[in-house]
């Protein structure tokens, strides 16, 4: 995988809406597929799908990235959905066009050593995303995001189960390629082999944002708290004075 120069998102990335089906996402034999997340309902075996609209020929493995998801009804109707819960995130994306290669979060390190693995897994996701790109989302100013049912689920052994057999040799829930939210998430590059990426995914449940960059860095305060932070500094400032001054 070419890894262009470096290409920092300051900030949240807005979300484009506009009406219709999913329309980015995708694999096939010209087109090199978009990095895609997967929240995964595993008490409902149902989930969510959000394209990030990052092409995996364009991804910058040392690049930071943010996606602020709180405004999307699909994904507030999706984690209030009676009954649901046990979710797990996961990234992926996968394209014919650079043989057979897939990018995939990962909780362990990958064991592949063979492209027809590659190309099953590559297949299994391509099958998804098709069934995906087909759906027209719940609600219809929503472009990057759809919900899928039980069936067409990426939780399902047909799709996420394939995918992580023969990339990671799991074949069995909990999958290999996702994790509870707030865990950051390795990201590998594999064809033939495995390169991890240096930067890892995570999913914040707090603020339903999707990161990626470098695992332990520090996280950007909210402004009132650090509008507080000042306040309580200031004050110990001056009490410290008023001591000196006694």
């Amino acid at each position: 995988m070419s890894i262009a120069g470096p290409k920092l998102i300051a900030g949240a990335m807005a979300l484009a809406f506009a009406g219709g089906a999913m329309a980015n996402t995708n694999i096939d034999a010209t087109t090199t597929g978009d990095l895609f997340l997967n929240i995964v309902d595993s008490v409902l075996n149902t989930s969510y799908l959000f394209d990030t609209g990052i092409s995996q020929a364009s991804f910058n493995g040392a690049g930071s990235y943010s996606f602020n998801l709180s405004g999307d009804p699909n994904l507030t109707s999706f984690l209030a959905t009676p009954g649901g819960g046990g979710f797990e995130y996961s990234v992926v994306s996968g394209s014919n066009s650079s043989g057979n290669h897939v990018d995939i979060t990962g909780s362990t390190v990958p064991v592949l050593n063979s492209n027809t693995r590659t190309g099953t897994a590559r297949g299994a996701i391509a099958a998804f995303l098709g069934i995906a790109n087909g759906i027209a989302p719940p609600n219809p100013s929503t472009t990057s995001t759809v919900l899928t049912l039980a069936a067409d689920s990426w939780n399902s052994s047909l799709t996420e189960g394939i995918t992580s057999k023969n990339i990671f040799n799991v074949s069995t829930v909990p999958y290999a390629d996702q994790a509870s939210f707030d865990t950051p998430l390795a990201f590998y590059s594999v064809t033939t082999s495995a390169t991890a990426f240096a930067s890892t995914w995570d999913f914040s449940s707090s603020s339903d944002t999707l990161t990626y960059g470098p695992q332990g860095a520090p996280v950007p305060l909210p402004a009132p708290i650090l509008l507080l932070a000042s306040a309580l500094g200031l004050m110990g400032v001056v009490s410290r004075r008023k001591k000196l001054a006694a």
